[in-house]
Formats: C-alpha cells, structure tokens, sequence
C-alpha cells in the first residue's frame, strides 16, 4: 500500500526547522487551534491539519508566525526548502520582515504573501499542479520511505545496506547539526559545483593501486583484533581515510567543522571564511555528501563501508547511544586527521534509518518514539514499581535493548532503575516520596522516606507536602503509606479518642479508649488519659467520658479575665490570628519552660488544672501546662531550628494545635523611637510617628477612629502592660498626640 501523495508525512516541524528549538508557549499563541492535536506542529503530518481546517486557514497561520517569531530572519534560513523550490515575486534571501514589508503597507498584506509562499510549498509537496516526472519522483522517494518503514528487525545486514544507499538525506539547516541519514542516490550537481570542489572519483578497485601508494596511505588498526560485531569492517578508518585523501581544503573544513560535528560552523561564517555566499556553500555541503553517497553505493570499498553502518544499525537496535557507537570498534574513537572528527561522530551521522537525538542515535522519529514509550511506561509502573524483567519486555517491544532501557527511561520520562525494579520517579517531591512508599511497599517513618530520596530536601518541608497530599495516609504518630493500600488513618490523640467515643456511642471508658488507642498506635496509654482530662471532653460518671458540648456551662472553655486582645505581646496579623512575642533568653536555649500570659494560653486551649495541650511544630513537640499559672515547655529545638539567639525578637501562633514560630533579629543600633516600637509588634517597615500609631492600633485589635486619639492608644498599651511600646511611642510623639 502506497501513500496517494508524496510526502504524506510531513509535519510543519519538518518544512520549518525552526519549530523543533522555539519556545512551545510562544508557537502555542499562534498555532494552537481547538480542533487540532495540542503540539500538531511537532508531528501531525500537514495533509491531515489540511482536511481539518483547510491549506488557506494553515498558511495564514504559518504566515503569521513567521511573521512573530522570526522577522529578522531570511525567509530561506527559516523554509530551506524554498531555496530549492522558489516561489515566484518571493526572494527567500531577504527576512521574513522585508518580505512583509515589501508587500504593501499594512500586516494583512504581509501575512497574504507569507501564506502564500507556504502555500506554494503544500501544493508542491502534496501534488497539486506538480509535472509529472517531479511527482515520479516524489513516489520513489516516498516508496523508499515506506520501505525503510516496513523493513524487518532482523533483515539480513546486506538488505539493510542496500536500503542504507537509497535513503535520503535530510534537508540542511543554517544552526544546527546536519542529521545526516544513511545516502541516497540524487542528481549530480552542476558542472562548476564539481570543478569547485575537486573530489575524486571513486576508485574501482582497490586491490589494483600501486603498491607504492598503499605504503603511504594510513594503516589503521593493526592492533585492533578481529571485529567486535560480525559485518564490521576491519579497517573502517583506513577506508575513510583513503575517501578523503584528495579532497580540497573547502571540503574537508565543511565535512569537518559542519556536516559531522557536534558544534557546527553557521553556513554565515564557512561563508566569510570562503568568500562565498552561504547558498554557495550549501551547495558545496551537498556535493561533499553526494562524493560520500557516490562512494557507499559505487565503489566496492564503500559498499563495505555502508555493510558496517548497517551492522553497527543492526547492534543498536531501535536506540542506542554514541558512546556505544564509538566502543563497538577501535577506529571509530580515532580521529580522520583531516577532518579533525572521531570517525564514530561521522558512523553516527551515516546510520542507515538513524537520527542523532542528543547522545542517542533513534530509528525514525524520536519525538514520537520518546511520547509513546514515556506513556508506556507510567501505564506500566506510575503506580506501582515493575519489575525488571517485565520494563525489558516492554521495551522490546519498540526495539530498546536492555542494555540501554535503564538510561533511555531515565531520560525520556525521569524513571530510575532501584532494587531490580523500574519506578517513576516524579518531578516534584510528592511524587517521588510516593515512589519510594510504592517500592518498599510498607509503611515508612518520615526520617526512612528522607533518607530514601537523598536530594538534599529538607525533612520538614517532605514532611508539610505529605500531610497535604491525598496520596499519602498518616498510619500512626511517625508512620505513613499510600492511601491506596488502606488502613486506619491516625488522626493525632485528640481525634483518636472523639472517633473512639463516637464509635463507642457518644460515651466510652477511660480505661477502654487508653487501651483502644495504645494497642493500635504508638501512644501510650499515659498519653491519652491525659489528653482526655483536656478540654473537649467531660466526665460523664466516674471513670467515663464524652465529647464536652461547648455551648453547655458545664463544658464550657475556661475564659481569662482578659482575653488576647487585652494580653501584653500579644498582636493580631493581617491574617487576623494572634502572635505571642517572646524575648529570647539564654534559659530558652539552655531547654528551660517559661510562664505564659493566660490570656494567650486560654487563647490557644488551655485551662488551669486541665491536661496539658501539646503543641507539634516542625522540629517535634512541647506542652503547654496550666497549674499555678501557664507555662510553655521547652521550645529550644524550635529555636534552633529558625536559627534563634539571644537577644532575638521571636512571635509564636498556634494554628490547629501546630505550634508556628517567626524569628525577629535583634535591630541594630540607630532605630527611631517609632521605628522600634512597631518593631516589638512584629512591624518592621519605616513609618512616621503618626503611622506608627495606626500600625500599633490595628496590631492590638483597634480599628483607626474607634478610640479617636494617640493618648487613648498610650492608655490602652497600659492597660495591657505593653510598657516598652508605650514609652517608645511616647518618645516618638514628643507630647504631641495626632488624631488618627
């Protein structure tokens, strides 16, 4: 079955080189269409975008990119194919931007001459009003093009040469690398071309040069051994060599520095170095590569050297990478001395059927290849690790040897290879913690997760994307799985018991619930008799509970006799919740508690003669304990943690029993009266003494205008016991008292 149309294939990616580097949000703006592929530009051939929204809908837009993306360019560079083809009135020499211009003087009339020089190139392409023998031989390109298709994995090596000699040579961009495929036979260039560049005919025999010569020409390989691969050549370097001997400097400096190299020369500087146009020397590049195809498909040397490339084709299979390439043979790591390349750079460039993607050589399409097997894979092991042996039968499958699948998964898709099992190995770090809970397939302890992925993220910040990812479920105090394994979910204490009373009917034991709890997680039952003699629950009778109705007296929250708004360093954030600010000490960082204002320590649950509230933060645990007064435990591992020393200004909120903590550092010598008395409110932006009165109204829970004036603030900072803001606002004011 053969295509109706030449070229059936071809993307837009394949007529504008460009595509493949721009910027997809940039060519997204202009291409993007709702009834198209997402991306169709890369891959979709252009016949089916034609069927879809019509070859005048897809000019335009093409015009109009060119137009955006690339207006300094010269029309030609962007389209090459138009300096083969040409299109009447258009000069692919001049920029996108002249052509426009040129055409008339508003954008529409640019756009109408773009578009329709593209669409010249569609009708071309695709048949429409194409002489009869340029379409024959469109056929027998697109013929070889199905062949090389269809050609078996395992076809012998002399059938893949022969194809090797037929395919064609893709189109030479002026920035990037010629992806030189395997030659195939085209016309000969003109008759000056051939002068120009001074290459030899392609010798007929080899066996029947003059001894003499042979002596002078290079002997690669002595100690090289017999071929690693069967259908390698024994001398490949050697044969190369003696190809190139008796080209002229142009040749060896184009093949050398553009056509088989990593870096190549732009067509713009071969061209000042030359003294020729950069058309000149694509055309000197095409005739070096037609000595290079004459001799692979004419002469018996390089018909044995076109038999190598397919054996080294055949050893790679449908991937492989260029270190591979240049350890199959000792020649290929060793340089052709004229060319200054390693001979494996010009093997690779020469594959029949191959590109070069980066350090991989890829049969046929490696956008397409790379898509379908990175969907493959994350169907085969997104969720749950696969084992080895299962990855290199998938990868079979497309011709991936499993030589190379561990390196070759890693790349198209961020997989990773660990205890003999293939697992994907995400982009953000949920992603990759849920991998490592998916390989161990037990639960884990936050530190063992940690440990796991050695990417030198910080436990605490694993430890805040965890808790707020469905994926995961807390199993116990320092224990979490996969949501998707089951389980009983730990809830914290508190949780733990109201579920364990619920479930009980609404009134549970004592005893009962401490055992309940204990046995199953990793609490004890100390743990939850104290929590239980916490606010939120109540005694029933004796040695029972239930959860403590808020709205009774009996179980009401126990209220100070002045709430947070009324209590010294205490200030409310823009968020609206309440900061405690404490002064650290040496007796903090030594480990020791500290008293607490019971308007904050009410504020935050607790309650004289209660249990003590725990308090979690990101570096463990601490208490908050009421007896003769409230006092916080030790927080010094906290205050390690944000770095706190003394002298430092530190503000503590407690948000769903997570104990929060924001460092302050001690100011430097010079502040202003109002500068440091915002300061101590957690405030550190410059202000007037009559902002400073406002920031410190609102930070203590007055709105501007509720007390009308600065002197009503002084007494309010008074009556809280806040003296050391009252006195730097006093200084600040020097007895004058601005309204609000």
């Amino acid at each position: 079955m053969t295509s109706s149309a030449p070229y059936a294939s071809t993307s837009l990616a394949d007529l504008l080189p460009a595509v493949r580097y721009a910027d997809p949000h940039l060519l997204a703006a202009r291409l993007e269409d709702v009834r198209l592929p997402l991306g169709w530009w890369h891959a979709t051939p252009l016949m089916e975008i034609e069927r879809v929204i019509g070859a005048e809908a897809l000019s335009n837009q093409v015009a109009q990119a060119l137009r955006a993306l690339w207006p300094h360019v010269e029309l030609g560079d962007v389209i090459p194919v138009l300096r083969l083809l040409g299109t009447p009135g258009v000069d692919p020499g001049k920029t996108v931007a002249q052509v426009a211009r040129e055409a008339g003087p508003g954008v529409v009339d640019g756009d109408r001459v773009l578009a329709a020089a593209f669409g010249s190139i569609l009708d071309r392409l695709h048949q429409r009003g194409v002489p009869r023998a340029e379409s024959e031989g469109m056929r027998m390109r697109d013929a070889v093009s199905v062949i090389a298709r269809w050609l078996p994995a395992d076809a012998p090596a002399e059938v893949r040469a022969a194809l090797g000699v037929l395919q064609g040579l893709e189109e030479l961009s002026e920035d990037g690398p010629s992806p030189v495929l395997v030659p195939e036979p085209v016309e000969d260039q003109a008759e000056d071309l051939s002068q120009t560049v001074e290459l030899p005919a392609p010798r007929a025999a080899f066996e029947d040069h003059d001894p003499a010569e042979e002596a002078e020409e290079p002997h690669i390989g002595d100690d090289a051994g017999p071929p690693p691969v069967p259908g390698l050549m024994a001398e490949p370097l050697a044969a190369f060599v003696r190809l190139v001997a008796d080209w002229d400097e142009r040749a060896l400096v184009i093949a050398g520095q553009r056509t088989f190299t990593d870096e190549p020369m732009k067509l713009h500087d071969l061209g000042e170095r030359f003294s020729v146009s950069r058309e000149r020397v694509r055309q000197l590049e095409r005739t070096v590569m037609g000595s290079v195809r004459r001799w692979l498909s004419a002469d018996d040397e390089g018909r044995a050297f076109a038999g190598h490339l397919a054996a080294v084709a055949e050893q790679l299979g449908t991937v492989g990478q260029v270190v591979e390439v240049h350890a199959l043979h000792p020649d290929h790591a060793r340089p052709v001395e004229a060319l200054g390349v390693p001979l494996g750079d010009i093997v690779v460039r020469l594959l029949p059927g191959r590109t070069l993607d980066g350090a991989w050589v890829v049969q046929g399409d490696a956008a397409e290849l790379r898509a379908v097997m990175q969907e493959d894979l994350l169907a085969a092991c997104g969720d749950t690790p696969l084992a080895w042996d299962e990855a290199v039968a998938l990868g079979l499958r497309y011709g991936v040897r499993g030589e190379v699948l561990d390196d070759w998964a890693a790349d198209i898709g961020r997989f990773q290879v660990r205890d003999g099992r293939l697992l994907y190995w995400g982009r953000s770090l949920n992603d990759r913690a849920a991998a490592v809970l998916a390989l161990h397939g037990t639960p884990m302890s936050m530190e063992d997760i940690h440990e796991q992925l050695a990417d030198g993220t910080a436990i605490n910040s694993m430890r805040n994307q965890i808790w707020t990812d469905e994926r995961f479920i807390r199993l116990d105090r320092n224990l979490y799985g996969l949501r998707a394994w089951g389980g009983e979910e730990y809830l914290g204490i508190r949780e733990m018991i109201a579920r364990e009373i619920a479930n009980a009917g609404g009134e549970a034991e004592v005893n009962a619930i401490a055992e309940a709890i204990s046995a199953r997680f990793d609490v004890s039952a100390a743990s939850v008799r104290t929590n239980l003699g916490g606010p939120g629950f109540a005694r029933t009778r004796r040695g029972w509970v239930r959860v403590a109705d808020q709205t009774s007296e009996q179980d009401a929250p126990y209220v100070p006799r002045n709430d947070v708004a009324g209590t010294r360093r205490c200030f409310v954030g823009a968020d609206g919740r309440w900061w405690y600010r404490v002064e650290v000490t040496a007796d903090h960082l030594r480990g020791s508690g500290s008293p607490v204002p019971a308007g904050w320590a009410a504020h935050i649950g607790g309650a004289p003669h209660r249990e003590p509230v725990q308090l979690r933060h990101e570096a463990g645990e601490t208490l908050l304990t009421w007896r003769a007064q409230p006092t916080f435990g030790s927080v010094k591992p906290l205050l390690e943690h944000i770095g706190a020393t003394v002298g430092d200004q530190v503000f503590f909120n407690v948000t769903d029993g997570h104990l929060n903590a924001l460092r302050m550092p001690a100011p430097t010598d010079g502040l202003s009266p109002e500068a440091g008395a915002v300061r101590l409110t957690g405030w550190t932006a410059a202000v007037t003494p009559a902002e400073a009165v406002e920031v410190i109204a609102r930070r203590i829970g007055i709105e501007p205008g509720q007390d009308g004036a600065a002197a009503a603030l002084l007494e309010r900072l008074a009556e809280r016991g806040d003296k050391d803001i009252a006195e730097l606002l006093e200084q600040a004011l020097s007895g004058a008292v601005p309204a609000f």
